[in-house]
C-alpha cells in the first residue's frame, strides 16, 4: 500500500487542505514535531535527501504517533542548528515540525467513493484514490441494479482495521434521500388510485351483510318467543302428573 501510495499518489497541497477541511472526510491535518534518522548520503543534497525519506518511510504507512496513515506531509522545518551523532554510528539523528495529512476514519463516518469492482454479494469502492473499501449487498436487489462501474456513490463506515499492511475498510451502502423520497411519494400515489375502487365494493358488500343478517334475526327472534310459551304451558301439566304418582303411591295399603 505504501509503494502503490509514493508511486501512483501524490496530493496536492490544495487537495489535502480541502479534504482536511471537510469535517466528514476522515482527514486530519495535525503539527507535530517527529524524530528522523538520515544517512550521510543526504549532505549532498539534503533538502531532497529529506523529502525523499519522508515520502519513503512515513507516507502510505500507519504512524502510531499521528495514530492514522499518512497521506501526506507538508510545510517541513528542521529544528536546531545541528544533528546528533554517535560514537560508532554515523546516522544523523534530526527533529523535525510538519503538517502530517493523516487519514483516520471512524466508524460512522458517511464517506462517497468510486465504484471500482461488482461482484454477485459485494463491491469495492475506491476512497481517496487508493483505499479499498467492501461492501456488501443486503436483501435489497435494487441496490445492486443501479450501481455501475465508475459510479460515485455513498456509504457509511461499519468496520475497519488500518493498523495492518493492507488496510481493511467495511462500508454499508447509503441510498441517495432524494431518489428514495420520490419513491415513496409515487408509491403513496399509486396506493390512493389503486385501493380507492376496492375500498368502495367492500363496503358495499359490508352494508348488504348487515342487512342481511338483520332481516335473518327479526325472522328468528318470533319462532323462540313461541317455543319457549309452549315449554311454559308444558310445564304445569308435568307437575300436576308427578304429583298425582306420588299421591297414588302414598294411598295403597301396607300388608303386614
Amino acid at each position: 500500500m505504501a509503494k502503490i501510495l509514493q508511486k501512483y499518489i501524490k496530493f496536492t497541497t490544495k487537495e489535502l487542505q480541502q479534504y482536511a477541511a471537510n469535517p466528514e472526510s476522515c482527514v486530519r491535518c495535525i503539527k507535530t514535531d517527529l524524530h528522523l534518522a538520515m544517512g550521510p548520503y543526504g549532505m549532498g543534497n539534503f533538502k531532497h535527501a529529506l523529502h525523499e525519506l519522508l515520502i519513503r518511510t512515513k507516507v502510505g504507512i500507519y504512524d502510531s504517533n499521528v495514530n492514522g496513515i499518512v497521506l501526506g506531509i507538508k510545510n517541513i522545518k528542521v529544528l536546531g542548528q545541528t544533528a546528533a551523532l554517535r560514537a560508532d554510528d554515523p546516522t544523523l539523528h534530526l527533529l523535525i515540525n510538519a503538517d502530517f495529512y493523516v487519514f483516520r476514519p471512524v466508524a460512522g463516518a458517511v464517506l462517497h467513493g468510486v465504484v471500482r469492482h461488482i461482484s454477485k454479494h459485494q463491491i469495492s469502492v475506491i476512497i481517496y484514490r487508493v483505499f479499498n473499501t467492501t461492501i456488501r449487498f443486503t436483501n435489497k436487489k435494487q441496490n445492486r441494479n443501479d450501481i455501475v462501474m465508475d459510479q460515485e456513490i455513498k456509504f457509511r463506515i461499519k468496520d475497519f482495521n488500518i493498523g495492518s499492511a493492507m488496510p481493511y475498510i467495511e462500508g454499508e451502502l447509503l441510498l441517495e434521500e432524494s431518489e428514495s423520497h420520490n419513491n415513496v411519494i409515487k408509491f403513496e400515489e399509486n396506493e390512493e388510485v389503486n385501493t380507492a375502487p376496492e375500498a368502495n365494493v367492500e363496503l358495499d358488500a359490508l352494508v348488504e351483510l348487515i342487512k342481511v343478517e338483520t332481516n335473518i334475526e327479526a325472522e328468528e327472534s318470533p319462532k323462540k318467543k313461541k317455543a319457549s310459551k309452549r315449554k311454559q304451558a308444558a310445564d304445569p301439566d308435568v307437575a300436576v302428573g308427578k304429583l298425582k304418582k306420588i299421591k297414588t303411591i302414598k294411598s295403597e295399603p301396607i300388608e303386614v
